[in-house]
């Protein structure tokens, strides 16, 4: 799926090769809210991405 400049996906464990998510609006963006000052990306954790 493509939104916002971004391709979102949620991947269950079971399968790691199949996207599960429909709507990222309704399945992604809600956890992403938090990092939504840094373009939706988790960066804190990942040095390499702040630059």
């Amino acid at each position: 799926m493509w939104g916002d400049g971004w391709g979102w996906s949620w991947f269950d464990v079971g399968d790691s090769k199949k996207t599960t998510s429909t709507d990222y609006h309704s399945d992604c963006q809600g956890c992403h809210v938090p990092a939504k000052g840094t373009d939706w990306i988790y960066v804190q954790g990942y040095p390499v991405l702040k630059k």
